[in-house]
């Protein structure tokens, strides 16, 4: 018996070899732009209010313009909605997605193999869990005996600084003006409301709290920084009203230069 194996794929959308953009994301695109409300479309997604916060964060931290923005006052009281370079990517991605349904069908009829192969680039494919991924331009490279500590310049003219060692940098085949992802945890991010605070950390963003989303014992809050860039930061109880952080506040962020991961495509 011969078995036809039947072709499927995602198909993601990004620029400079940027993915930033897939059906789900577009999906959540289309409801905010329909609802006017992140949380309406997150309902109609069937999804977390924080989740689809944190999908409109990574999809604004990595692209090139913010593709969705916040409203406020007006006769609704505020709400959200897509840029106008938001709505061009959506229109973009309707065209690209047709075309790629018509790729895959063909596909499907010439491909006729085993499917451990097939299995085998599905396990390709992998996700991950840090809460702040974002996108940079390497501007600096120093090379030590083990490590290398590299500058990215992020959205915004903000510079990061990562170190990974040695193998990395060349496994990941990292120069001047590789365009990477700095990927590292909430928790990662420590909070001050002392603006200048001296700390032998070697990253420091400033920037104004946007939400803060508690939980029982945690809490995550969302900074905006000049540029629209988003970190996301976890919290303590204690350290939530110690601090008395409350949305519109300046603070500072930091984050040891060890934290951070660096991913390519």
């Amino acid at each position: 018996m011969t078995i036809h194996n039947e072709v499927e794929g995602r198909l993601w959308l990004g620029k400079e070899a940027r993915a930033f953009l897939g059906r789900g994301r577009m999906e959540l695109l289309k409801h905010i732009d329909e609802t006017g409300s992140i949380s309406r479309a997150a309902k109609a997604m069937k999804m977390s209010y924080k989740a689809a916060w944190d999908a409109v964060d990574a999809m604004n931290n990595l692209a090139e313009k913010p593709l969705v923005e916040r409203v406020t006052g007006g006769r609704g009281g505020g709400g959200t909605r897509l840029t106008e370079y938001g709505r061009e990517v959506v229109e973009t991605f309707r065209i690209l997605e047709e075309e790629h349904e018509r790729f895959l069908k063909n596909l499907s009829r010439r491909i006729n193999e085993k499917d451990g192969h097939l299995r085998l680039l599905k396990s390709m494919s992998m996700r991950i869990s840090a809460r702040n991924q974002l996108a940079g331009e390497v501007v600096r490279i120093e090379r030590g005996t083990v490590n290398t500590q590299i500058t990215l310049n992020l959205r915004g003219g903000h510079p990061l600084v990562a170190t990974i060692t040695n193998d990395s940098l060349t496994e990941l085949d990292i120069a001047i003006g590789s365009q990477v992802y700095a990927l590292f945890k909430a928790n990662a991010l420590l909070l001050s409301t002392e603006i200048g605070l001296k700390l032998g950390v070697e990253n420091r963003f400033v920037g104004t709290i946007e939400r803060i989303e508690k939980g029982s014992v945690n809490h995550d809050v969302t900074l905006l920084l000049d540029g629209g860039a988003r970190l996301c930061a976890q919290v303590s109880n204690e350290s939530l009203e110690a601090l008395e952080l409350r949305e519109g506040m300046e603070v500072e962020a930091f984050c040891k230069a060890s934290h951070i991961l660096i991913g390519i495509y």
